[in-house]
């Protein structure tokens, strides 16, 4: 059925249709394009003036304002224990375990700011880090290899890097950090 109007309804009905179809078939191409990218979503931090990131999925909580416990015997990186919610946790110094100057070990024996607590099937760890930032989507398709100018110390814990706003990001390697000690991928 048309309006009525005559001939000139009749246009504007026409006009009208074509419009929304128009309308209609490219609101159905950006659903299908937003689709087909193949994102990462990335919780970014910085340690000392670098940042770096993990993978949101391996990401489970942050965890603010916490006191470590020591334990003796352990790896310099590991800087004790913390009870989170009746779980205990490994706190782990990712600036010392990567060599990167960060401040987080000057502040040991006081309240730590803040860890990314990151999780996989058998291990968990609470990293601490200077400052966290935000959770970005990067396509799959951006990232690229870890910089070769990374000693073989560092390059082991990187996954790759990405660029984001002007500065590059290292990807943080989440199943080396989760190894358990002494154990090899």
């Amino acid at each position: 059925m048309t309006p009525s109007g005559g001939d000139n309804g009749d246009l504007r009905y026409a006009k009208m249709q074509d419009v929304l179809r128009a309308r209609a078939a490219s609101l159905a191409q950006s659903q299908e394009e937003e689709v087909s990218v193949d994102a990462l979503g990335l919780l970014l931090f910085r340690l000392g003036e670098e940042w770096y990131a993990f993978p949101i999925d391996g990401v489970r909580e942050i965890y603010n304002d916490f006191m470590v416990t020591r334990i003796p015997r352990v790896p310099e990186f590991i800087l004790g224990v913390v009870n989170v919610r009746g779980e205990i946790v490994s706190v782990t110094d990712l600036g010392t375990l990567i060599r990167v100057p960060s401040r987080t070990h000057q502040s040991i024996e006081s309240v730590m700011p803040a860890a990314i607590i990151v999780a996989n099937e058998s291990s968990v760890t609470a990293v601490v880090v200077d400052e966290i930032g935000d959770i970005v989507e990067v396509p799959h398709d951006s990232i690229e290899a870890a910089l070769s100018t990374l000693d073989k110390a560092q390059a082991e814990f990187m996954a790759g890097s990405v660029y984001l706003t002007g500065r590059l990001v290292g990807l943080v390697n989440l199943r080396k950090i989760l190894e358990p000690i002494g154990e090899t991928v």
